[in-house]
């Protein structure tokens, strides 16, 4: 099949592609020390699918510069990004997939990549998480069966922070560490294909934890007996505390807490959507009813419109529905208290063990998102 009948060319953007290639290869060795080893587990043509982790910006960069090949990037298009990215994006191109739900229009540019025997990147966690904490997505698998391409794990450490360290002329090290490609995902006769490729996904995460010395998981291992809850009360103009009615209760409190312990997620609402949803970041600093009123309606018309998929994506279908159902329960509670002439006041609480000191961690303080770049 001629080129020109593949929805996206490979390869492309060859100019402005070879630059940055160059450009980083230059410039890195003087902002970071770069070790990489495996360089000979390249394989010399595609098709392939290049993976790795996902915590901080230098990852991709890493991927784009040091590997052998004009490697085409699949990025997350459905919330936008940090100024900086969108422009590095728009330079290199990359194909923009809405996370959560089947995206049409992007797997079938992967596909007509794969096929005219291009190099697809990208991170089959499905974004920039906290180590550990995302469940691998099957998209990787999916694209690998369809297309009969192995897949190329590569691991990456000391990433989170590095490009803000460089930038103040710290010149941190970066690690890239280069697996053995594995085999195509081929579906057996006996086993459904949902299960499969739910169970390839997870072995191309293995591989590439296994690339991680010391450094994959590192949520998990140091976090056990997770759970969280949630307590609020009322509070007159006076200051004495006013009981709540019997009819307005938290059925889904635990997954509202859960979110609001989400740093990650909160960043999007807060930073890249720029949503007004400062109650809910900082609940120890907001106590109006209107401010909660206004953060809940915000995010739920967001994701009734704009991306239902974002927090059933990120923590599963149930979970995610529970998270709403808090919101929704909330927002009641909020509209009596405003009614009344009350302020609220909200406490999430995180408890779990920490296999690390050896005891129960109780955590009602809520965390910021730590800088990725």
């Amino acid at each position: 099949m001629a080129q020109e009948a593949y929805p996206l060319p490979y390869p492309r953007k060859r100019l402005a592609r070879a630059l940055a290639r160059g450009l980083g290869r230059v410039l890195l060795p003087v902002l970071f020390k770069i070790k990489i080893e495996g360089r000979e587990n390249f394989p010399e043509e595609g098709p392939l699918l290049v993976v790795g982790n996902h915590t901080a910006a230098m990852e991709a960069v890493l991927m784009v510069v040091y590997t052998p090949w004009q490697v085409e990037m699949i990025g997350a298009g459905d919330i936008p990004q940090e100024r900086i990215i969108e422009w590095v994006t728009a330079f290199y191109g990359d194909i923009p997939i809405r996370r959560g739900n089947f995206d049409r229009r992007a797997l079938t540019k992967a596909i007509g990549v794969l096929r005219q025997g291009g190099v697809i990147g990208l991170f089959p966690e499905g974004g920039i998480w906290s180590a550990g904490d995302m469940r691998p997505q099957t998209g990787v698998a999916w694209l690998s069966y369809r297309t009969g391409t192995p897949v190329l794990p590569i691991g990456f450490s000391s990433t989170t922070g590095a490009l803000a360290e460089a930038l103040h002329l710290k010149r941190p090290a970066l690690k890239m560490i280069v697996g053995k490609p594995l085999p195509a995902a081929n579906l057996p006769n006996n086993k459904p294909r949902k299960i499969y490729l739910q169970e390839y996904a997870s072995k191309v995460i293995q591989s590439i934890a296994a690339l991680q010395p010391g450094q994959t998981n590192i949520t998990h291992e140091a976090v056990e007996h997770e759970s969280f809850r949630l307590e609020f009360y009322f509070q007159k103009p006076d200051g004495t505390q006013a009981p709540p009615p019997e009819d307005l209760s938290l059925h889904h409190a635990q997954a509202l807490a859960k979110l609001l312990h989400q740093p990650t997620i909160l960043k999007i609402f807060s930073f890249n959507l720029q949503l007004p949803v400062s109650a809910l970041v900082n609940v120890a600093g907001h106590h109006k009813p209107d401010e909660f009123i206004t953060a809940i309606d915000t995010i739920l018309a967001y994701l009734r419109t704009e991306n239902p998929y974002l927090l059933t994506y990120r923590f599963g279908p149930k979970e995610g529905e529970r998270m709403q159902l808090g919101l929704q329960e909330l927002r009641e509670i909020a509209i009596w208290a405003q009614n009344h002439k009350l302020q609220i006041y909200l406490t999430p609480e995180r408890r779990y063990y920490s296999v690390k000191d050896g005891t129960e961690i109780v955590q009602t303080k809520q965390e910021r998102f730590e800088e990725w770049m």
